[in-house]
């Protein structure tokens, strides 16, 4: 999929879009925003943003394509954390999960609990490592985790365009 342009006031909309939701509905929509939010980060990072490169690289068939790949790309090439890389593969996991799952399918149950509880970011956080989910606010968890990894993103992105400021580097 082709990034969508997003801003921090869009992601303000989508809360409210996103807790409206059945937990179904939670999952795949936030997890697809913070995908396409990923794929709007990498785009901003291009040198060359010819249009026809853009849709070689995050078209049907490009190379950035897939969630997983935008996630590996910006782990490899140290534009985001591996902590905050290994959480954006849970949300990838939990959105196909209810996405593609036939049946009933909930945060408090197994693999998606699973899930929620491996994420990596609570010790940045300044929260407990394992972290307690209460049984029937799984969805909350993982809108607030979600919220935190766009907050994240955010940040990459500018610090990424201080970087670019002439003068001294920003450390």
């Amino acid at each position: 999929m082709k990034p969508i342009p997003l801003d921090i006031d869009d992601y303000t909309d989508m809360v409210q879009m996103f807790t409206g939701e059945s937990e179904r509905g939670a999952a795949v929509l936030a997890g697809s925003y913070i995908e396409n939010y990923l794929a709007v980060f990498l785009e901003a990072l291009m040198v060359d943003t010819s249009k026809d490169l853009r849709e070689r690289i995050f078209g049907a068939h490009g190379s950035l394509n897939s969630f997983a790949q935008r996630i590996d790309f910006a782990q490899a090439f140290g534009h985001l954390s591996p902590n905050i890389c290994h959480d954006l593969h849970q949300v990838r996991k939990i959105r196909n999960h209810f996405a593609h799952h036939p049946k009933e399918a909930s945060f408090a149950e197994s693999p998606v609990r699973e899930y929620l509880r491996s994420m990596k970011l609570y010790p940045d956080w300044h929260a407990p490592a394992d972290p307690v989910i209460p049984e029937n606010d799984g969805k909350t968890f993982y809108l607030v985790a979600v919220g935190m990894l766009f907050i994240e993103i955010n940040h990459a992105t500018l610090m990424t365009s201080l970087d670019d400021l002439p003068g001294p580097a920003i450390s």
